[in-house]
């Protein structure tokens, strides 16, 4: 059987906390806070599935050449 690459996107939801003087702020150092620090994945505690946001970009789909398994490294 064939092997395909499919990608796919989904989105949660989740609330963080930051110190601000004002909801401007506090909009402005969220988006610091997760996108300069998007690697931290600890900022995501309770996130939950955001309903219908489950998504395959069928542009992207391909076929997986033999030899390479599901992380996209040749096999010995």
């Amino acid at each position: 059987m064939k092997k395909f690459r499919t990608p796919v996107t989904w989105s949660v939801s989740t609330y963080i906390e930051v110190e601000a003087e004002d909801i401007d702020e506090a909009i402005h150092a969220a988006h610091i806070k997760c996108f300069v620090h998007a690697a931290a994945l600890d900022l995501i505690r309770r996130a939950r599935y955001v309903d219908q946001s489950f998504e395959v970009d069928y542009d992207g789909v391909y076929e997986v050449p033999d030899g390479e398994n599901e992380w996209n490294q040749a096999t010995a």
